[in-house]
């Protein structure tokens, strides 16, 4: 029996590397060749830094070889649907929710590594199951370890409701929902970055068979520390209007993400701690409260997905390849 579990495991791998040797390529590596100008938009994103669904559009590229850029800029098109207009008790008029981005990263260690692409040939789908036949492309990896520092500003509506333990102050006035209802105040935080990022680039064409197969993946990982200083608007209640005055600044905040970008399509998600305020009250918070509302160390996260439309790494620099 251990014979013939032998033969067998012998005979498949024969087999295997029989159809690999068939496969003839060759690679042209492109990690050195990024393009200096990425534009992407993207209609679908989840975050609760500024309202929960956005759209938006974000230009990057790679200048200098070691040194890479972003800009972001996304809008909330739905008003935050969880609070009815008819149960805010202040009147003042909402913020338009928005977040700018712009940062570089400057690499500081560029190293070229041995590894693989999957180079799909053949697909088709029976309806149920997508069927392939692919075989692996050695290529480049290039790798760096870069220092990141940017701007960011955003601004959003905050709303406050009935069950919460904080509540708005102004000077000796208690302003609080009653049941079921919300009070809201506008806020605007301005911050600055700086941290680590780590990159994994793989660009190639593979050339087989007559045809040449494109593939392009970028991965990306950092984590930021923030320092922001956020403004807080007046509210009006019953027609007159009061500045809150219970508004502390909590001006410190972190985010860790990851980005992958492979063929035109970058899906980011992150997480962290914004710099904002935080409405300082007498009541003694729950344990509820302090996971989601007053939690020193998480308050935000979020998915965002842009598709390229101009000087995508999928083509740049390969369209002139015969």
């Amino acid at each position: 029996m251990k014979k013939l579990i032998f033969y067998l495991f012998a005979i498949t791998i024969f087999y295997c590397n029989s159809s690999f040797a068939q496969i003839q390529y060759t690679t042209e590596n492109k990690t050195n060749h990024l393009s200096p100008l990425k534009v992407s938009f993207s209609f679908l994103n989840f975050e609760n830094v500024i309202l929960p669904i956005t759209a938006g559009v974000m230009v990057e590229g790679n200048v200098a070889t070691k040194l890479f850029y972003n800009v972001q800029f996304r809008q909330g098109y739905l008003r935050y649907f969880f609070v009815p207009k008819e149960k805010l008790i202040t009147t003042q008029k909402e913020s338009k929710a928005t977040y700018f981005e712009a940062g570089v990263d400057f690499a500081f260690s560029d190293k070229i590594k041995q590894g693989s692409v999957k180079v799909v040939t053949e697909s088709s789908n029976d309806g149920t199951y997508v069927h392939e036949k692919y075989f692996m492309a050695n290529c480049d990896v290039r790798k760096l370890w870069l220092l990141s520092g940017g701007i960011l500003d955003y601004k959003r509506a905050k709303f406050v409701n009935s069950d919460s333990s904080y509540y708005i102050i102004s000077d000796n006035q208690t302003i609080k929902a009653p049941k079921d209802y919300f009070t809201h105040f506008n806020q605007n935080t301005f911050a600055i970055y700086a941290g680590i990022t780590s990159r994994k680039i793989k660009k190639a064409i593979v050339h087989s068979d007559g045809w040449k197969y494109r593939r392009f993946f970028a991965r990306k990982f950092y984590a930021h520390a923030l320092i922001g200083v956020t403004n807080v608007g007046k509210i009006i209640y019953k027609d007159e209007t009061y500045k809150i005055t219970n508004a502390k600044q909590q001006p410190l905040g972190y985010r860790i993400g990851w980005q992958w970008d492979e063929m035109g399509v970058v899906t980011n998600f992150e997480f962290g701690k914004m710099p904002g305020v935080q409405l300082e009250t007498p009541v003694e918070k729950t344990q509820i409260d302090n996971i989601f509302v007053n939690n020193p160390f998480y308050n935000y996260f979020k998915l965002t997905f842009h598709f390229n439309i101009y000087g995508g790494d999928k083509n740049y620099h390969l369209k002139q390849v015969n």
